[in-house]
């Protein structure tokens, strides 16, 4: 039961990132980058990418249990509207579920992200979770 549960959280969270990303209004783009190596901007940040530095970044930040719990129960509501209303669902419903209960969907998605990359944090909210039911 709960390797379906886990399934079928990973296809939502999937199903609510692409959703979010076919509605976005702005375009994306890719970032304006000098190619001028000789000259040295110091008007902002540089940024490279660096597994490391991402995996490190994206687990530092902590989520407060509020948070989590407030996540539970907003997963367990939005699981059983999907389970209801099957191919009819609708993202404006998912979302205000998810913010009946003080969450915005990116913060939604991070979780929701953050369990597929940690298996620690997967398993500490699948307790919630669990407690929640």
């Amino acid at each position: 039961m709960k390797t379906y549960v886990l399934i079928f959280f990973i296809l939502f969270a999937l199903i609510i990132v692409i959703l979010k990303l076919i509605t976005s209004p702005e375009l994306a783009t890719a970032p304006e980058v000098s190619l001028d190596t000789k000259r040295y901007d110091t008007e902002g940040p540089t940024y490279q990418y660096n597994d490391d530095a991402y995996y490190t970044q994206s687990t530092s930040v902590e989520t407060n249990n509020q948070e989590l719990m407030a996540f539970a129960r907003a997963f367990v509501d939005v699981q059983l509207y999907m389970h209801k209303a099957g191919n009819k669902a609708h993202y404006s419903i998912t979302s205000k579920i998810v913010q009946k209960y003080g969450l915005s969907v990116e913060s939604y998605t991070k979780i929701a992200s953050r369990m597929n990359k940690n298996p620690d944090f997967q398993n500490k909210v699948q307790r919630l979770i669990n407690e929640v039911n």
